[in-house]
C-alpha cells in the first residue's frame, strides 16, 4: 500500500462486487488518475479537494476510506508500534471519538480480532493524547470509524470518510419491501450503457430507485450534494475546498433537459411511495410513476431501455410465484422490440424466459446477496 503524504491521500472507494469497472470509469471522468482496481474496491490518489469531489459526486461507491498506512505486524509489539506511528491526527480531532469497528485476521500469527481492535485503538489514543496534550480522548463527539486488516503478517489500516453510507442519498424516505440500494441502481445504469437521450422505463419500480437515480444522472445532480460526511469535520479537510466542490456540483445541474423517465408497479401503494421519494429528490413531475402490471406494460417510445427488478421469491414472494411471473414476462421481447431489456434477477440462466438470444450478464454481489444483471440489447 502507498502511504499518504501531506498534500495527497491514498483513497479506496468500496462498491459491490462486479461494479469495480464502472466505479473506476466514474473516477476517471471526475479527473482522478493512477486508478487501481481490486475486488470490491477502487484505489486512487486525491488531495483535500479531490476527496470532497469524490464524496459529493460518486454514484456507484458505497463508502470512501483513507488508507492510513500498512506495516509489518508479526507480533503485538509490532502491531502497536506501527499503529502508533501513523498520522491519526490528520483525521481525528481532540474532541473526536475513534472506533475500530472491524478487524480481520488472515494467514497471520496474530489471530485475535478483539485484541487487534483494542491494541490499535490504544496506540492511536496514546499518540493523539500526547499531541493534543490531554489525559484521555472523549467518549462523545463525532465518531471516526477505522478498520484493521491483518494479512500475511502485514497490518493495513483505513479510516472511513463517509459516515453514513454514500448509497444513502436521503430521498428514499418512504420504504418498500426489498428495495434496491441506490449505488447498485446507479451501477446498473452505467453497466447497461444508458444515456439520457434514450427513454427509460422501470416496470417494477418499487421505491423508484432506478428511475430516480437515472434522473439524478440525466440532470447532473450530484448524489451527495445535500448531505454531510465525516470528512467534513476532519482536521485534514479543507472547508474552502468543500464549499468550492459543492458550488461546482450545484452549477452543473441542468433540470431543463428533456428526458423521458418513468416507472410502474402493480401495487398502488408502491407507486405512491415512488412518487413521494421522487419529490424528496426534487424530481416532482420529472419522473413519471403509475400503476400497471409488468406483463401489461407497453413501450412509451419506439426505442429505449426497459429495466426490471422483479421479485426473486426470497425476501418478497415465493420461488413458485417468481417462476410464474418470469414466464408471464416472455411477451416483453415482442412488445418492446426496439428496446434494450435489462433484468436484475437471482439466477444466471434467466435468458431462456425472454426468447431474445443470449444476454450479456454481470454478476453483482453485495454482502450475502447475489444478483445477475441480464441485458438483451438491440
Amino acid at each position: 500500500m502507498r502511504q499518504q503524504k501531506n498534500d495527497s491521500f491514498y483513497i479506496s472507494a468500496a462498491c459491490v462486487l462486479g461494479a469495480e469497472k464502472v466505479l473506476a470509469q466514474e473516477l476517471t471522468l471526475l479527473g482522478f488518475l493512477d486508478i487501481e482496481r481490486a475486488a470490491g474496491r477502487v484505489f486512487f490518489s486525491a488531495d483535500a479537494a479531490g476527496v470532497a469531489r469524490a464524496l459529493i459526486n460518486l454514484r456507484t461507491a458505497d463508502r470512501l476510506f483513507l488508507q492510513l498506512g500498512s506495516y509489518r505486524a508479526e507480533d503485538f509489539d509490532q502491531l502497536y508500534e506501527g499503529a502508533h506511528a501513523l498520522s491519526w491526527e490528520l483525521l481525528i480531532g481532540a474532541k473526536d471519538r475513534l472506533v475500530i469497528e472491524k478487524a480481520k485476521c488472515s494467514r497471520s500469527r496474530i489471530d485475535s480480532q478483539s485484541t487487534v481492535q483494542a491494541m490499535v485503538q490504544k496506540a492511536a489514543y496514546e499518540r493523539l493524547c500526547a499531541l493534543y496534550k490531554q489525559a484521555r480522548m472523549p467518549e462523545t463527539g463525532q465518531i471516526i470509524s477505522a478498520r484493521v486488516r491483518l494479512e500475511s503478517d502485514t497490518a493495513w489500516i483505513e479510516v472511513d470518510l463517509s459516515g453514513e453510507a454514500l448509497s444513502r442519498r436521503g430521498y428514499r424516505r418512504v420504504a418498500t419491501e426489498a428495495p434496491l440500494k441506490e449505488s447498485v441502481a446507479a451501477a446498473l445504469l452505467f453497466i447497461a450503457g444508458w444515456k439520457r437521450s434514450f427513454p427509460l422505463y422501470d416496470v417494477f419500480c418499487g421505491a423508484g430507485t432506478i428511475p430516480i437515480e437515472a434522473a439524478l444522472y440525466a440532470f447532473d445532480i450530484a448524489p451527495g450534494l445535500n448531505r454531510s460526511f465525516t470528512w467534513d469535520k476532519m482536521p485534514a479537510a479543507s472547508q474552502a475546498a468543500l464549499q468550492d466542490e459543492r458550488a461546482a456540483a450545484h452549477d452543473r445541474i441542468r433540470t431543463d433537459r428533456e428526458v423521458l423517465i418513468g416507472g410502474s408497479d402493480a401495487d398502488g401503494s408502491v407507486v405512491k411511495a415512488a412518487l413521494a421519494n421522487a419529490g424528496h429528490a426534487g424530481l416532482t413531475d420529472r419522473v413519471k410513476f403509475f400503476q400497471c402490471k409488468a406483463e401489461d406494460a407497453v413501450p412509451p417510445a419506439e426505442r429505449g431501455f426497459l429495466f426490471a427488478d422483479p421479485p426473486y421469491g426470497k425476501r418478497l414472494g415465493t420461488p413458485e410465484e417468481a417462476e410464474q411471473l418470469y414466464g408471464r414476462l416472455s411477451g416483453m421481447a415482442e412488445r418492446f422490440a426496439g428496446w434494450n431489456l435489462c433484468f436484475v434477477v437471482d439466477r444466471e440462466n434467466f435468458g431462456a424466459n425472454l426468447g431474445r438470444g443470449a444476454p450479456k450478464r454481470t454478476k453483482l454481489t453485495d454482502g450475502a446477496e447475489m444478483r445477475w444483471f441480464h441485458r438483451f440489447t438491440k
